[in-house]
């Protein structure tokens, strides 16, 4: 059978790379629901099952382009420690950001979400400067955390884990929390809020939550991690994950069953 060139080229996307030139990353990831996480999460038990949007994607991802499905839970500073630091490292789920930038591989984008600021009663948050003299919650090394720090704000509070966030919030420890809205809504749940009565107030900006990896992966690895996830979102398999995430309501975690205690704030 004769080909015309564009025809070649064509199916030469769909051929799977050799092996040779196939490389393995080492998956990681932390504790951030509703993105990756554990139920029950780890302040509750040590045999928690893992499950999360993005978690669940890259597994499919990986399972179809013939990757180890693998992916390691470790403290969210870690899992980006490893990625900045070492070769073949494939992080999940990273907030896309100017200051991230250059500093990754990008390979494909899982959702996106809107990072929010989020008050107290009688707090306003309209905008992001109303809270620059006020203790501000935010996840312990994330695209929140530099945002802040990037801007001047000296009262940041920041917390290994989103749930934390909700309960300061909710005991008046801090007076407002910026965070991605799904983050923002599943944690306030696990801590019993009621997300009716969340004050949720100006979009900072809109957040991109990617799956990435160390800088300098090949291009011939990017796409080939790409074309499983465009696979997945044409056969639909992406939208039934996204709609079970979407519609998820996690049951509230009981105070007495944490074995973490929640520091004190000043």
């Amino acid at each position: 059978m004769r080909l015309v060139p564009a025809a070649a080229a064509a199916l030469l996307l769909l051929l799977p790379l050799p092996a040779a030139t196939q490389q393995v990353l080492r998956l990681v990831t932390g504790e951030l629901p509703p993105y990756a996480f554990h139920v029950p999460p780890p302040t509750v038990a040590e045999q928690g099952e893992p499950q999360g949007l993005v978690w669940e994607v890259v597994r499919e991802v990986a399972r179809r382009i013939g990757h180890p499905i693998g992916i390691e839970f470790m403290p969210w500073p870690r899992a980006q420690e490893l990625a900045l630091g070492l070769p073949n490292i494939g992080i999940l789920a990273l907030t896309r950001s100017p200051e991230r930038e250059e500093h990754y591989s990008w390979v494909f984008e899982v959702v996106t979400d809107d990072l929010v600021l989020v008050g107290g009663a009688g707090v306003d948050v309209s905008a992001l400067e109303r809270v620059r003299d006020r203790p501000t919650g935010v996840l312990l090394r994330s695209g929140a955390e530099q945002l802040l720090r990037e801007r001047g704000f000296t009262r940041i509070q920041p917390a290994a884990e989103e749930w934390v966030n909700a309960q300061r919030l909710r005991d008046r420890l801090i007076d407002a929390w910026l965070a991605p809205r799904l983050m923002v809504l599943h944690a306030h749940r696990e801590v019993g809020g009621d997300v009716a009565a969340l004050g949720i107030g100006a979009v900072v900006r809109r957040s991109g939550i990617w799956f990435a990896a160390s800088r300098g992966l090949p291009e011939a690895e990017i796409v080939r991690w790409r074309r499983g996830f465009e696979a997945m979102r044409a056969d639909g398999t992406y939208d039934r994950i996204l709609a079970r995430y979407t519609r998820l309501r996690p049951a509230p975690v009981p105070e007495d069953a944490r074995r973490q205690p929640i520091p004190w704030v000043n």
